[in-house]
């Protein structure tokens, strides 16, 4: 995956030279690559009525932010200039947004991957008018973020409507979703695991007893295995064919922000947490499996069917948190196919031993004998499933802000969770239905090593620590109750001015009241300024090409940034000038300035985007270059880096350079 990122960033670094499109910069030489190719076209509806269609192509690899307007990355906009028209209703995406956790922002954010299309309805109040405006929007990757500002114009008349003028070159193609692959295979093994559990494994010899009796055709009871199998596996798949028809995007945004769902789901999963240790036994109405039960006994291959049946509602007490994760887990992804695909991939990885062991019986001889051990893999699922419990809590905190659920109580009941397991697996704590432990077997060994390590690796998260392996399922680091480090995690709109030591720059910084760099690293907001400083202190500069809703920015910032080595080096060694590509604000008419395309730059982020595209052909961040004090570059840029050691490498190959 490291390698495909680096070979997309060296492949869109070639495309600099060479794409060219009326809305950005044109160079001469070439211009910055294009994450998105935006078509638009018109088409009549009524005398007066039409629909504008904006054709969003997003690169392969790349994701355009919603409409959805939160304190986050930057959304999609649409502007349109006043005319001699009328809007009517809203802009509406011909499919739903995704939706995952953000790790840079500590927010849901929802977003656009391939090929998405936006239909606005109009009316004209005159014969003829041009309908102008412009797309906003921001797209990112894995390695960088790309802000966009497209111009549309639509030519309309009453009588015959035509094609928008403002039509552009389509892209190559839908780059799909990419999440699915990803998800049909921790669906599937969870369906494996699930066989695991004491209501599902002792359940195989019997299974294939059936199968094998009153016959010795081989073909007989392989078919009646495959019968078996696949019925598990479209009863899960019904299931999630269930929730695929009720999904929308009102039922995504209330199972992920609501409180009552959240609480059910967290009764819920302690419920099965208690089960598994052992308190009490959840079982499903008996007159539900005895049913299916007298199905089966009738026989013939139906039979193995009904047998299908009764395993998937009497295993339901093991089965349901894999289920409920899944379908959680579905129905926030924001695509109707998450849920079949999912419950598909689970049935096939509960039902496929069962299909394994008809065709080949002698493997039955080789299982291990079910006994204390199944015991074990269920307390231990309870211990996971109670820790995952707390992430439904948390949203049910923040809805009343209670601010109970905090990220310190999380990662300390974690820590005692994961002790606790490791305590277990040591044979140190015994449950209700645990068989003695006569010795630690290996696999227990290194589940236990890895429990241990795991309460070690959360320990420092209780002082500040970012924790970013599990950052998503535990709550933000504004809810960072105490902390010996937790400085970094100052709240952005904290002015520059009030956290930087400004003592080795040569004045305060322009615009550092509402402007910031990474926290304890000195700057400056302004090429001249910084320029001047950087000539009077005989220093190189980094310049640092950033957005306030870039998230690779933010996790930088969270990530290497946080390294004493850089941040003493670029206080000691070098000039920094932070440059926001995305800031609004308003400069003075003597400030402006006129893009290669003719286009007037208003404002602070217009002109910073401009200089990145202008000088490097590039308008991707983060981007990094470091420059003598006249501006020219002493080494190649570079992009995302989440390696401190070679960012310190790069920064020390610039001062070599500089030396000489």
């Amino acid at each position: 995956m490291i390698v495909m990122q680096k070979i997309s960033v060296f492949i869109f670094s070639l495309l600099a030279l060479n794409i060219c499109d009326a809305q950005d910069f044109n160079l001469g030489f070439g211009e910055a690559p294009k994450a998105v190719v935006w078509t638009f076209a018109s088409e009549k509806t009524g005398d007066n009525e039409f629909e504008l269609s904006f054709k969003a192509e997003i690169s392969d690899g790349f994701y355009m932010y919603s409409m959805e307007k939160i304190d986050g990355p930057m959304p999609l906009e649409f502007t349109f200039e006043p005319g001699d028209y009328e809007l009517i209703g809203e802009m509406i995406p011909d499919r739903k947004s995704k939706e995952k956790f953000d790790d840079a922002f500590e927010i849901n954010v929802k977003y656009y991957e391939g090929t998405v299309t936006f239909k606005q309805k109009a009316r004209l109040s005159a014969e003829k008018a041009n309908i102008t405006g412009t797309a906003g929007y921001q797209t990112c990757s894995s390695e960088q973020c790309i802000p966009g500002d497209t111009e549309f114009s639509f030519a309309l008349e009453s009588l015959a409507a035509r094609q928008s003028t403002a039509r552009q070159p389509a892209a190559s193609g839908d780059s799909g979703n990419k999440s699915l692959p990803g998800f049909f295979i921790l669906a599937f093994f969870m369906g494996l695991l699930g066989v695991l559990t004491p209501c599902v494994f002792p359940m195989i010899p019997m299974t294939v007893s059936f199968f094998m009796s009153g016959s010795d055709n081989k073909t007989v009871v392989v078919t009646k295995g495959l019968i078996f199998g696949f019925s598990i596996t479209l009863i899960y798949t019904l299931i999630g064919l269930v929730v695929a028809l009720t999904q929308n995007e009102a039922f995504a945004t209330v199972l992920s922000t609501h409180w009552i769902p959240n609480l059910l789901f967290f009764i819920l999963f302690i419920a099965f947490a208690l089960s598994f240790f052992g308190l009490f036994e959840i079982t499903l109405p008996s007159g539900l499996a005895n049913k299916a039960d007298r199905q089966a006994d009738k026989g013939g291959y139906l039979a193995s069917f009904f047998l299908a049946v009764t395993l998937a509602v009497v295993s339901f007490s093991c089965t349901g948190p894999f289920v409920g994760t899944l379908l959680v887990r579905s129905a926030l992804g924001g695509i109707a196919l998450e849920p079949i695909l999912g419950m598909f991939g689970f049935g096939l990885g509960l039902g496929l031993p069962f299909i394994v062991f008809a065709f080949i019986p002698s493997l039955m001889k080789k299982l291990p004998k079910s006994g204390g051990w199944l015991n074990s893999v269920k307390v231990v699922f309870a211990f996971v499933i109670s820790g995952l419990s707390l992430k439904f809590l948390d949203i049910v905190d923040t809805f009343f802000t209670l601010n109970i659920i905090t990220r310190d109580v999380v990662i300390a009941v974690w820590i005692a969770l994961a002790v606790c397991l490791g305590l277990y697996l040591l044979g140190k704590i015994k449950l209700p239905h645990d068989s003695d432990l006569k010795h630690v077997s290996v696999f227990r060994l290194v589940l236990t090593t890895a429990s241990f390590a795991f309460a070690f690796y959360l320990l420092p998260g209780l002082f500040g620590a970012p924790l970013s392996a599990v950052s998503a399922f535990i709550p933000a680091q504004e809810k960072q109750v105490f902390g010996t480090v937790s400085d970094h995690n100052a709240p952005a709109s904290t002015s520059a001015a009030a956290t930087m030591n400004t003592g080795n720059l040569c004045g305060t910084p322009k615009y550092s009241d509402f402007l910031t760099l990474p926290k304890g690293i000195s700057g400056y907001f302004d090429l001249r300024e910084g320029y001047a400083c950087a000539k009077e202190k005989n220093k190189p500069v980094l310049l640092d090409f950033k957005g306030h809703s870039c998230s690779n920015c933010k996790k930088m910032e969270k990530g290497i940034f946080l390294d004493r080595r850089i941040i003493n080096m670029l206080n000691e060694k070098f000039i920094v000038i932070g440059l926001y590509t995305d800031d609004k604000t308003e400069l003075p008419e003597n400030e402006h300035v006129t893009s290669p395309s003719g286009r007037v730059l208003k404002t602070v982020g217009a002109v910073n985007l401009n200089y990145e595209a202008v000088t490097y052909g590039l308008n991707a961040q983060p981007y990094f270059v470091i420059t003598d004090a006249d501006g020219k570059a002493i080494t190649d840029g570079i992009g995302y880096e989440t390696d401190a050691d070679r960012f310190l490498r790069w920064l020390q190959k610039g001062l070599d350079s500089f030396d000489k």
